[in-house]
């Protein structure tokens, strides 16, 4: 899962090199710089959205139990 959220999340970011991203039992939390928070926010929240969704999907697909995505400041 943490590599799939790599794989989404890093195109996005202006500083890929700040990524981290920490996995615990049902939660994932994404932590970047300041500069990119809001490109992965997106307009109204619709990126970090999609990004759930797609992890939600990843989840069912690979039975996993679904993961809840946040973002760190």
């Amino acid at each position: 899962m943490q590599d799939f959220l790599n794989f989404l999340i890093t195109p996005l970011l202006l500083k890929p090199e700040e990524l981290v991203i920490t996995m615990h039992n049902y939660s994932a939390s994404i932590k970047v710089s300041p500069e990119d928070a809001g490109r992965v926010i997106g307009k109204h929240g619709i990126v970090i959205s999609s990004l759930r969704n797609l992890c939600r999907t990843y989840c069912i697909s690979h039975n996993l139990n679904p993961v809840n995505l946040s973002l760190e400041n």
